[in-house]
């Protein structure tokens, strides 16, 4: 298991961190080296088709969110138990209320804000969205985000999504929380992880509508591939995203990253890595597939703070009136995930498994 605290020295990951992390490398003194500044990227249909990014509850606003900011460089998204784009307005007992209850949930509003916003290029056009794949699950057991915001969410993408580019679940009748095959509390118990074993690989349908045809899941992932990562040179001051996240680096991408995939999984409130260490990446079910199918898997981590006592992603406004604008301290720092993982200098600041 990863240790949060227990560096071991660079060279022992050196092997992978020359070729996976040519920017930023944390070694064990804390030290760093500072890369060239990104080249201008250029992404284009095919480069787009091969990024992608998830989450569940918070975890799914902030996937909608990094997205619908950033469409040029994310061809698809993923979203377990969350709502649409702007729900909250920048209020928390909006978020509170009709974001999480239903009640009078409106896509109309919220596709007019991400029109205007785009036209004034605080978020990616909204041609950009076009061409997305979209994979949205919703219980209609979920008793803690109504269903309605589910639906609301699809009808959001419908005004910028091409509708066979969409799917829908919402037969499966789990508690809220991330469906797994055999991992965490029984499919129709609440709480705990907010893991629950439902005999539903979500982390696999949801790869395949976003990827395409896949190989088949691995029998299980290399335990050595889930690492500890340096983010702390991509999310400023003031994000609540951890310094260190960690990252699934499949067997055939420790020599290149040119040929991997990279999926962005975002956890729900209390499913960070102080609530849960790394059973949420672990048991997400993401590494089976990732290990397959050569896709880098990065899972960054929020931090508790006063104002965010639960470890949630910020799809309300606590870290500042653009939280779910290209400027947003944490949708900026997606995208910077993005560029560096596109240009082979994504940071790996690897602590001892």
């Amino acid at each position: 298991m990863p240790s949060r605290h227990s560096y071991i020295p660079c060279r022992r990951w050196l092997a992978v961190a020359s070729v996976v992390a040519l920017g930023l490398v944390a070694c064990g003194d804390g030290g760093r080296q500072e890369s060239d500044a990104l080249p201008p990227i250029d992404y284009d249909d095919a480069l787009r088709s091969r990024i992608s990014v998830s989450g569940v509850s918070a975890g799914a606003y902030m996937a909608v969110q990094s997205h619908v900011a950033y469409a040029e460089k994310i061809g698809g998204v993923a979203v377990i138990a969350g709502g649409p784009y702007h729900c909250a307005e920048g209020d928390v007992k909006t978020a509170l209320g009709r974001c999480m209850k239903g009640t009078d949930l409106n896509a109309e509003p919220m596709i007019g804000f991400a029109g205007d916003a785009a036209t004034a290029g605080t978020i990616a056009a909204s041609d950009a969205m076009r061409n997305a794949v979209v994979w949205i699950f919703h219980s209609p057991a979920d008793a803690v985000v109504s269903p309605q915001a589910g639906d609301t969410l699809a009808e959001f993408y419908e005004a910028f999504v091409q509708e066979e580019n969409i799917e829908r679940v919402s037969h499966i009748e789990a508690a809220h929380g991330w469906p797994t095959l055999a991992e965490g509390l029984a499919c129709a118990e609440q709480g705990g992880d907010y893991i629950n074993a439902c005999d539903y690989d979500a982390a696999g349908e949801l790869l395949r509508h976003l990827f395409g045809d896949l190989q088949a899941r691995a029998d299980k992932a290399d335990p050595d591939n889930l690492v500890a990562i340096d983010l702390s040179g991509l999310f400023g001051s003031g994000s609540n995203v951890a310094d260190e996240g960690f990252a699934y680096i499949p067997s055939g991408c420790t020599h290149s990253t040119g040929v991997c995939r990279l999926h962005i999984a975002f956890h729900g409130c209390v499913q960070g890595a102080e609530f849960i260490a790394d059973r949420f990446t672990r048991q997400a079910g993401f590494n089976e597939w990732a290990e397959s199918n050569d896709i880098i898997v990065v899972y960054p981590q929020i931090e508790a703070s006063l104002f965010n006592p639960k470890g949630c992603w910020d799809w309300w406004g606590y870290t500042g009136d653009d939280y779910d604008l290209r400027s947003g301290k944490q949708v900026v720092g997606v995208s910077a995930i993005i560029d560096a993982y596109v240009s082979g200098k994504l940071l790996l600041g690897l602590n001892a498994p």
